[in-house]
């Protein structure tokens, strides 16, 4: 029996143990805020210690623990697997037909906050390691559980990359799909994007006499169409990023359940801003008091390779042109938005070998629409060969439609593959 198959074989022995895995992870709710990693900490070391592999735990913030495994291979490479415990709050509990932190099994799927996103990868790469740990791969593996992606990383991978505590020639991210047959792919980037808050201030008064004041939300809501037409503006993106964004608007399109309008949004969510969503808003104290202060927040999400300072200045410009006096715009924007990989590195051509071996389908590469913590490790982990930063690719079993959904899950059958593929990468890595 080939090294392949061995691997395969034991992963697939392993069946209950992935569901099981899965289901304590979602039990174990972590929702930011305040995402306190320490319990789910505690039942990873426990895990990793009674299949007799070392870890090490590394924190900002007590609350807040991440994680390494080691597995030690036959040479001097590591390989870094890089994945996050935080998850986004359920909302509604009354929405969700299973409750969201009880890690319910049915229907061949995982169900609960975080399954897809992505406690489902983390419980892949703790069966990959623990197969891992019997066979003596040809490289180093480090398998990475972090806190706070969902809020940039800042007691997790953002603050262990800017400390040079990660380590590794190339990261594989648990934080994508691929697994799913006919949507399998990876991912060579991941969009970023800017933050936009517009603020209004106004003056106070007594609800019966109005015009005494200055009603904030009423100048507010004047002026959001005016940021919503950033919409409409076409981002500049570099010619080698092409063959990638069909390929990634070709695979979104696969999906049946969109409808003629989202189908049409799709095929142009790279090519200009995503969205603007208005996802908060906020203004007033009380419904008989005028209020004099109120504030909308916008997610806008950027394609990388454009230029993030140019779609700022674009949107201070329209909120100008509203011409409402007292309200203004504060915008976050870095000089690059997400990251992307070339298509030719050795790192990714080894991880296309394993999931083509793995799925039997040629994986496609993609631009994910979310964030992953990717960009804290390429821009602060380089090494002689990557002096931009190793190569960081995205790859996992998580139904990308489930991202942040009521009723989360992911398939048992995507944790399998997912696992195989974690634990088979470190054989096809430098050859």
């Amino acid at each position: 029996m080939s090294q392949f198959d061995k691997i395969s074989h034991r992963i697939e022995e392993k069946k209950e143990q992935i569901v099981t895995v899965c289901s304590e992870l979602v039990k174990r709710a972590t929702p930011v805020p305040p995402g306190d990693t320490v319990e789910i900490v505690d039942y990873i070391a426990n895990y990793f210690m009674d299949q007799g592999i070392k870890t090490d735990i590394h924190f900002l913030e007590k609350n807040k623990p991440n994680i390494v495994a080691h597995i030690e291979g036959e040479s001097e490479h590591t390989i870094m697997w890089l994945g996050h415990l935080d998850v986004v709050p359920a909302g509604e509990l009354n929405n969700w037909v299973n409750p969201p932190y009880q890690g319910v099994v049915r229907d061949n799927k995982v169900w609960g906050r975080g399954s897809s996103d992505m406690k489902g990868a983390d419980a892949s790469a703790m069966i990959a390691a623990s197969v891992l740990i019997n066979v003596k791969p040809p490289h180093n593996v480090d398998f990475w559980f972090t806190c706070d992606e969902e809020i940039g990383g800042i007691a997790g991978a953002k603050w262990l990359a800017e400390n040079q505590i990660f380590d590794g020639e190339v990261c594989i991210v648990g934080d994508g799909g691929g697994c799913t047959p006919g949507m399998v792919n990876i991912g060579v980037g991941n969009k970023g994007g800017i933050t936009t808050r517009l603020i209004s201030k106004g003056k106070t008064a007594h609800g019966s006499r109005p015009y005494l004041g200055d009603n904030a939300l009423d100048k507010l809501l004047k002026v959001i169409p005016y940021v919503k037409r950033i919409g409409d503006y076409r981002l500049e993106l570099p010619y080698e990023l092409s063959p990638i964004i069909k390929s990634s608007v070709e695979l979104l399109l696969r999906d049946d359940e969109l409808t003629e309008n989202q189908r049409q949004t799709v095929k142009s969510i790279y090519d200009y801003p995503t969205g603007p969503s208005l996802n908060l808003l906020n203004g007033g104290v009380k419904s008989n008091v005028v209020p004099d202060y109120a504030e909308a927040v916008f997610d806008i999400r950027l394609t990388p390779g454009c230029n993030p300072i140019n779609v700022k200045a674009q949107i201070e410009k329209l909120v100008e042109e509203a011409k409402v006096d007292g309200v203004s715009v504060d915008i976050r924007a870095s000089e690059s938005a997400g990251y992307y990989e070339k298509t030719d590195s050795d790192e990714l051509i080894g991880l296309s070998k394993t999931v083509k071996k793995v799925t039997g389908e040629e994986p496609a590469l993609t631009i994910a629409p979310w964030g992953t913590d990717a960009v804290s490790v390429k821009r602060n982990i380089k090494t002689k060969t990557h002096p931009s930063g190793i190569p960081c690719l995205i790859y996992g079993p998580m139904i990308e439609s489930q991202l942040h959904q009521t009723n989360e899950y992911v398939p048992i059958s995507n944790l399998i593959t997912a696992a195989k593929v974690y634990a088979l990468y470190p054989f096809y890595f430098k050859n």
